[in-house]
């Protein structure tokens, strides 16, 4: 089906470069509808610029109602969007809804993909562009591309250059997406499918510290999102104290920090050591 119009919904900056894209292309935008709330958007201040339609929508409510209510063929853009597309939804037939994922599904299909990657030290993860399925992020792959994580990767670096990948992946699919030329692929199931709800979070947001220093590194990296409050902030568990950690820093004479570490705790600081490698972490 080729679309007659293009529906963005999503949040942040990631509608923003899918409206650019479309808009540099002449291709029609209906409209935009933000699915996420914030104090300043980016993507009403885009539209109110561009000329373009915008519509702040949080109930889900509201947002079945307006996909229902669409009889032409639209191509829905889901982009950084929390919305979940019920069935209903989804059995009408004038919408073909495409949906962004910040990871290479199946594995760490769901929210806060980023967090997930870096706690369990993945090398690589990635971005998918997929149709929109039932089934949360199952839906036919239409294009991936891979992202290295490095070692000092946190979960905001990650989830920013997720971000960067996908807007350029759009562009570069959106031909295709206009003329209904694009391949689908089924979601391969090779045994490294998971699936994380959004009250999720990795060891219950405590750092073990009988883990190795790498490991525990990745912990604090996994939910470093800097100024923004995606989680609570991580604790430690030491000597019947609950501490609440404020900050950490890492200091390698050596890349080996897989040993387990030696542990020190001096002035509202826990110090790991393993070998050449020295993790610092504040406590509140």
């Amino acid at each position: 089906m080729k679309p007659e119009r293009i529906i963005i919904v999503g949040t942040g900056r990631l509608p923003c470069a899918c409206l650019e894209a479309c808009l540099a292309g002449l291709v029609p935008v209906a409209g935009v509808v933000e699915s996420g709330d914030h104090a300043f958007s980016p993507l009403a201040a885009l539209c109110q610029r561009r000329k373009v339609k915008y519509t702040l929508m949080l109930d889900r409510e509201q947002l079945s109602q307006l996909f229902l209510s669409i009889n032409q063929p639209t191509l829905v853009v889901s982009a950084y969007n929390y919305f979940i597309f019920p069935q209903r939804v989804l059995d009408n037939r004038t919408l073909n809804v495409v949906n962004f994922h910040n990871s290479l599904i199946p594995r760490h299909r769901g929210r806060n993909a980023p967090t997930w990657s870096i706690y369990e030290m993945d090398a690589i993860t990635g971005i998918t562009w997929h149709q929109v399925h039932p089934v949360v992020d199952m839906g036919d792959v239409i294009t991936q591309r891979k992202i290295e994580i490095g070692r000092d990767t946190t979960a905001l670096d990650l989830t920013l250059e997720t971000l960067t990948v996908a807007a350029q992946a759009f562009q570069e699919i959106l031909p295709s997406l206009l003329d209904g030329s694009y391949a689908r692929t089924p979601v391969k199931k090779n045994g490294e499918e998971s699936y994380h709800r959004s009250t999720d979070v990795p060891n219950g947001g405590v750092l073990d510290l009988g883990w190795s220093l790498d490991r525990a590194h990745a912990f604090l990296r996994a939910l470093d999102y800097g100024k923004f409050a995606v989680f609570a902030p991580p604790k430690a568990h030491f000597l019947g104290m609950d501490l609440a950690i404020t900050n950490y820093r890492i200091q390698r004479n050596s890349p080996n920090g897989s040993g387990k570490p030696s542990l020190t705790f001096r002035d509202n600081q826990l110090v790991l050591r393993s070998e050449d490698v020295e993790l610092s972490i504040t406590c509140g």
